[in-house]
């Protein structure tokens, strides 16, 4: 039972963190879309959204007990993703 029970506090951890990266990612795709120069805002954003995503991989792997977990969890979530995509277009 407790085996169980950590199992799906993995998974809550691994989807709250896994939403943030997607966000930061998500933020970075439009910032760099932009032309920018090293000084500008747009630069600057970009490079705070890189360090949030720096910080939650880091608080993901916190939580797993092993890199394969991780990896098995990014594919799932990756197939899901593109089946979801499948059914809007």
């Amino acid at each position: 039972m407790e085996q169980k029970e950590n199992k799906r506090n993995i998974e809550e951890v691994f989807d709250k963190y896994y939403g943030n990266i997607r966000e930061c990612i998500k933020g970075l795709n439009e910032i760099f879309r932009i032309n920018f120069y090293e000084n500008n805002i747009y630069y600057k954003m970009g490079k705070d959204n890189l360090k949030a995503l720096h910080e939650n991989v880091i608080e993901l792997l916190k939580y797993t007990y092993s890199p394969r977990e991780v990896r098995i969890k990014l594919r799932e979530n990756e197939y899901d993703e593109l089946e979801a995509e499948k059914l809007i277009l």
